[in-house]
């Protein structure tokens, strides 16, 4: 998906939609659409996400094709969140694992929360969020910091052009995710640490209260994806996702475009 920055271009543009938050701009090709939160030179531009035309439901980039790893074991009576819609991809796969295929049987709570209601708009109109799915107007750290659900799945995707937000590297914000969760709970994290020094912080922060940390380094994307549990993780690894039916089905070449797991575990 790296080539679509050079399709990033006046005449591919959509939709642009100056916000209170920021513009936001929509691209398309043949076969993909895609979105940029940024101004930019346009072929500089971070894309935040991207959708098939023809195949909406597949998972496109390895960095979130790595946000669904909590498939890697059995998904019963599933309830999660999704913090950061963007492009929808991860509402889109969910529904359609459950209505579609034999890999997620049961779908007990789903939200969403977004703070920028121009997203959800353009979500609904350009990416087919699905129609069943309501999205809480509202920031992902007040939303955490009232939550009353204990979440099996946690996925955190927040970014504003190449940065994400400040209060992922603050203690109130974890110590309330941690109060979302049960002992076996997994949340995963897309991150794109400037500076190693940078990543070291918020890894010390985090063994505070997670006893499992693995992270995802990829081959060829800068992002990191971190997976958070109170229980082991030991269970993510390249041969593990190679295996996978899941993700034979949904991102058969995950395994080749990671370049290493590492894991942090004390118990």
């Amino acid at each position: 998906m790296r080539q679509l920055k050079n399709e990033t271009l006046k005449c591919n543009l959509v939709q642009f939609k100056q916000t209170t938050l920021g513009p936001i701009y929509v691209y398309e090709n043949a076969q993909y659409r895609w979105l940029t939160l940024d101004e930019k030179r346009e072929q500089d531009a971070v894309i935040q996400g991207v959708m098939s035309k023809s195949n909406s439901e597949q998972v496109l980039v390895p960095v979130n094709q790595s946000m669904i790893l909590f498939l890697l074991k059995p998904v019963t009576n599933l309830k999660m969140l999704n913090l950061g819609l963007g492009t929808a991809g991860v509402e889109r796969v969910i529904y359609y694992l459950f209505n579609k295929t034999k890999f997620l049987n049961t779908l007990h709570t789903f939200n969403t929360v977004e703070i920028n209601p121009d997203v959800v708009e353009i979500a609904q109109t350009h990416f087919y969020l699905p129609k069943p799915h309501s999205v809480f107007l509202q920031s992902a750290e007040q939303f955490i910091q009232q939550c009353k659900i204990k979440y099996d799945v946690i996925t955190i995707d927040i970014f504003s052009g190449e940065y994400h937000q400040p209060f992922l590297n603050s203690a109130p914000f974890w110590q309330n995710v941690t109060r979302c969760c049960s002992s076996s709970s997994q949340i995963t994290l897309n991150l794109n640490p400037k500076t190693g020094q940078e990543l070291q912080l918020l890894l010390a922060l985090l063994r505070k209260y997670f006893k499992a940390i693995a992270l995802v380094e990829f081959n060829e994307y800068k992002n990191i994806v971190i997976v958070l549990s109170p229980s082991s993780l030991k269970h993510i690894t390249v041969d593990n996702i190679q295996d996978s039916d899941v993700f034979k089905h949904l991102a058969p070449n995950l395994y080749q475009d990671i370049n290493h797991i590492y894991h942090i575990e004390s118990f």
